[in-house]
C-alpha cells in the first residue's frame, strides 16, 4: 500500500475508531468533494479502540446502540446537507431522483479510500512483529470479521446512494435513520464479537499497537 503521511495516519485512526466513515466523505478531486467536505460531521463520542462490551456473553447493546444511533444521525445529516447543496447545481441531465446515480462513483471512491485505511489497521492486526500475534484460530476469526465488515459497509454505501436518488429524501427520514442505525449497530456487534474472541494477550497487543501508531502520527 505504500507509506502513509502523518496526516493520513491521523485520518486512518479517526476512521478506524469511528466505524470507518460515519459521515459522508468524498475524496478530494472527486465529483462533489467540496460539498461533501462542507457537510462532514465529526463524532462527539469517541469509540474506544478495544471492545465496548465486557465479554462475549454480555454484549453492551445499550452503549453500542448509542454509538450506532449517533453514527447514523451523522451519516443522515451529512447526506441531507449534501443533497441541499447539490440540488440546485447545474448538473447536466441530472435532477432530484437521479443524484445517487450521478454521484455513485464519488461515494464508491470514498468507501474504497476508507477501506484502504481499514486495511492498514488490518495489517497491524495480522502483524507477527509484535508481542502475542494472533493464533491461527484468531486469524480465521479475523477473516470472518473482515467479511462481515465489508458486507455491511457495502450496504451503508448502497443505502447512501439510494437516499440521494430520492426526490424528497427528508420525507423518509425515519426510514433511513432506522436502517443506518441497524447497519452501524451490526458493525459494532461484529467488531465486539471478534475483539472479545481474542485472548487477553492478543487483544492487548493489538490495541497497544494501534495506540502506538496514533501517538507516532500525532
Amino acid at each position: 500500500m505504500g507509506k502513509f503521511s502523518k496526516s493520513s495516519l491521523v485520518f486512518l485512526l479517526v476512521f478506524s475508531y469511528s466505524l470507518s466513515g460515519h459521515s459522508l466523505w468524498i475524496p478530494e478531486g472527486s465529483l462533489g468533494w467540496k460539498e461533501a467536505k462542507d457537510c462532514y460531521l465529526p463524532l462527539t463520542k469517541e469509540i474506544p479502540p478495544g471492545a465496548i462490551s465486557p465479554n462475549i456473553l454480555n454484549l453492551d447493546r445499550i452503549k453500542m446502540g448509542e454509538f450506532a444511533k449517533e453514527s447514523a444521525e451523522l451519516r443522515l445529516s451529512s447526506l441531507e446537507c449534501f443533497f441541499e447543496k447539490i440540488k440546485d447545481l447545474p448538473l447536466e441531465n441530472t435532477k432530484p431522483g437521479k443524484f445517487g446515480e450521478y454521484f455513485a462513483p464519488s461515494l464508491l471512491s470514498g468507501k474504497e479510500k476508507e477501506e484502504s485505511f481499514f486495511t492498514y489497521e488490518w495489517r497491524i492486526l495480522l502483524s507477527d512483529s509484535r508481542p502475542y500475534p494472533l493464533t491461527p484460530g484468531e486469524v480465521n476469526s479475523a477473516k470472518q470479521w473482515l467479511e462481515s465488515h465489508t458486507e455491511i459497509k457495502n450496504e451503508i454505501t448502497n443505502l447512501s446512494i439510494e437516499y440521494l436518488n430520492e426526490k424528497n429524501p427528508k420525507e423518509k427520514h425515519s426510514r433511513y435513520l432506522d436502517l443506518f442505525t441497524g447497519y452501524y449497530g451490526s458493525l459494532l456487534r461484529e467488531r465486539d464479537k471478534f475483539l472479545l474472541s481474542l485472548s487477553l494477550e492478543s487483544l492487548k497487543s493489538y490495541t497497544d499497537a494501534l495506540k502506538q501508531r496514533k501517538e507516532k502520527s500525532e
